[in-house]
């Protein structure tokens, strides 16, 4: 029987995990089952549980690449130097938002139902507390050192402020999950406004 190649393999994982993602932004994760899963796919059970031997490994495959793939737009905007909390704001949520709405999947549902989901489910919470925990800490690194380099008032709760710009940037998620209308440019432009200047 010939072996089947390593980029066939990884053209039938990309298809499971495209109907998973298809099927967890439609239903939650909850509500999703593998064989909800297996039908989207087109493929045999067998194989989709080939790649992903339970619902949590489809789960956590799903989840991790968007969460990291807002952590990578923190860093670059973090990397570019910029001053004001407003900034870092406008900068995540500009790069974020063509990812997490675009692609053919919207990824503001998913992370509403993922965001449901670490509360009942541990390897979903981890990743939660991991990620996220991450982000919030790299903001509140960075109010730090802007209030020690006289941007922010000396008094300036680098804790507090780092958990209000994450409040930010999660709303903007929330909101255009539930309410479908969140403007990017305009919501960036409003954040700003409100944030301490550089």
């Amino acid at each position: 029987m010939p072996r089947v190649s390593d980029d066939h393999l990884a053209a039938r994982r990309r298809q499971v995990l495209h109907a998973a993602l298809r099927c967890f932004e439609r239903d939650g994760f909850h509500a999703t089952s593998v064989r909800d899963v297996v039908r989207e796919s087109g493929l045999s059970a067998g194989a989709v549980y080939s790649y992903f031997p339970s619902k949590d490994d489809l789960v956590v495959a799903v989840i991790e690449p968007v969460l990291e793939t807002v952590t990578g737009v923190l860093d670059r905007v973090l990397a570019e130097g910029l001053r004001s909390p407003a900034e870092v704001v406008q900068g995540v949520l500009l790069g974020v938002w063509p990812i997490v709405t675009g692609g053919g999947a919207d990824y503001t549902r998913i992370a509403v139902t993922a965001w449901g989901e670490a509360l009942r489910d541990e390897t979903v919470h981890g990743i939660a507390v991991r990620t996220y925990g991450l982000v919030r800490r790299r903001l509140t690194e960075r109010v730090a050192e802007w209030r020690d380099a006289g941007h922010l008032p000396p008094d300036t709760d680098a804790g507090a402020l780092g958990q209000v710009l994450f409040s930010v940037l999660v709303g903007a998620v929330l909101q255009h999950a539930l309410l479908g209308d969140v403007d990017p440019d305009g919501y960036a432009a409003a954040a700003g406004s409100l944030l301490p200047p550089g």
